[in-house]
């Protein structure tokens, strides 16, 4: 199954940490937010990856050619597309109905297993979300088995999607499209997950991973 791990905004919130160097390639403890995200691929047997690219792209072209796995890069211009139009432009060329979408810029250990076994049935997707934090405002809540949107969980940014979603939809945002659209189930996730969005978060999981107690 083909994993695409979005890789190319701007960051401009992690100024200026982001002046020279794109988001992804920010280092948590030696590890770069890229690498994690490939990691976890890996680690899951997913090993068919494909990166977008555009703001600050050569950091991460550079990058990726030291690694020894075969990874498909997209360039996206100059420019980031927008999370939806990005996903789009790289499934044009995709075989497959059903694949996992990852945000570079999130910390997390999910196990991505989960979503690489999860049948999606007649649905168009299926998000991962977790509670909200007390940095976030939320993205939204549950009535039993039904979505809503709400304040309650955050989207972690990892999802699984058929790419009918993506054709049904025009909408530039991925979030734009998971607020309106009806056939999308989900799942909770209680473990290790942050928003990499300012440099004072950023700094708060270093310091979470040097001492995790």
């Amino acid at each position: 199954m083909k994993v695409i791990i979005l890789s190319s905004g701007k960051g401009t919130r992690m100024m200026p940490l982001t002046k020279d160097t794109p988001k992804p390639m920010l280092e948590i403890n030696g590890e770069y937010l890229l690498e994690n995200k490939i990691n976890l691929c890996r680690k899951s047997g997913l090993n068919e990856i494909t990166i977008n690219v555009a703001y600050k792209k050569n950091v991460i072209i550079n990058y990726i050619k030291t690694l020894d796995i075969d990874i498909h890069l997209v360039d996206e211009g100059d420019e980031p597309l927008g999370t939806a139009q990005g996903i789009r432009n790289i499934i044009k060329s995709f075989d497959d109905e059903q694949f996992i979408v990852i945000n570079s810029d999130i910390w997390t250990d999910y196990n991505l297993k989960v979503l690489r076994d999860l049948k999606l049935e007649n649905n168009l997707a299926h998000i991962v979300l977790t509670n909200t934090p007390d940095y976030l405002d939320g993205d939204f809540s549950c009535d039993g088995r039904n979505l809503l949107v709400g304040d309650s969980y955050v989207f972690s940014g990892i999802g699984k999607y058929h790419r009918e979603l993506f054709i049904k939809h025009s909408d530039v945002e991925l979030g734009d499209i998971l607020r309106s659209e009806e056939k999308i189930t989900f799942s909770i996730y209680d473990g290790k997950w942050m928003d990499i969005g300012t440099p004072e978060r950023l700094e708060k999981v270093r310091q979470l991973e040097q001492d995790p107690t």
